[in-house]
């Protein structure tokens, strides 16, 4: 009986080494997984805060060496965009609500706006063709000539100061064709929206420094 005695306590004594170190052992791989996930979990930290790093440097302006650009914001009330001015001008002609609309190039294309504001608020949209507002910018600081540079602030001027045509007034500031071309777009509307769009529209054209970005 002291020999099955003795055989039962070193099974037992068995039982619970064999039992420690199993447990010993599933608590050591309980805490490597802990380690890993916090490992992990800070790796995932540090590439989100370098992602967020990198968008906020994309979404800063970079001053060039020559400079921050320096830009005017407008919107139009855009009719339609074509590859080629002779669609863009055919369209024009089979709808009559578009004859003080303007033809604008940009990239290469052309396109069709019935005016041109400074608020978006002021936007008038027609309804036959149907229209949409489109929004832009317009840069000068490519321009060799000062008074062509000035053309975008002159135009972003909400209280469009310099779009009254009616007092003939001379302006050095303002390219010498100035007066005759304002005066020529004041005998197509009197709307000041229609008479920005369509000096615009005739500078943009003689003077590809005129930068739109849209």
């Amino acid at each position: 009986m002291k020999i099955v005695s003795q055989v039962m306590k070193q099974q037992v004594f068995r039982a619970m080494f064999i039992g420690g170190l199993v447990g010993l052992f599933g608590v050591a791989i309980f805490l490597g997984i802990l380690q890993a996930s916090t490992q992990l979990s800070l790796k995932n930290d540090t590439n989100e805060v370098a992602d967020n790093t990198t968008n906020n440097t994309d979404a800063k302006t970079i001053p060039t060496a020559g400079g921050a650009t320096k830009s005017s914001m407008f919107y139009a009330s855009q009719a339609g965009v074509y590859s080629n001015y002779e669609s863009a001008s055919s369209f024009v002609s089979e709808h009559p609500s578009l004859k003080e609309s303007a033809i604008v190039e940009v990239d290469g294309k052309f396109y069709v706006w019935t005016s041109m504001v400074t608020d978006e608020s002021q936007l008038v949209f027609l309804e036959d063709p149907a229209t949409f507002k489109k929004a832009f910018s317009v840069s000068g600081d490519s321009c060799k000539e000062p008074t062509f540079a000035e053309i975008p602030s002159v135009l972003a001027d909400k209280n469009a100061t310099k779009l009254n045509f009616k007092d003939n007034l001379k302006d050095s500031t303002l390219p010498a064709d100035w007066q005759s071309i304002g005066t020529a777009a004041s005998s197509i509307s009197n709307d000041i929206n229609i008479i920005r769009l369509q000096v615009f529209a005739h500078y943009k054209s003689k003077n590809t420094c005129l930068q739109v970005k849209f």
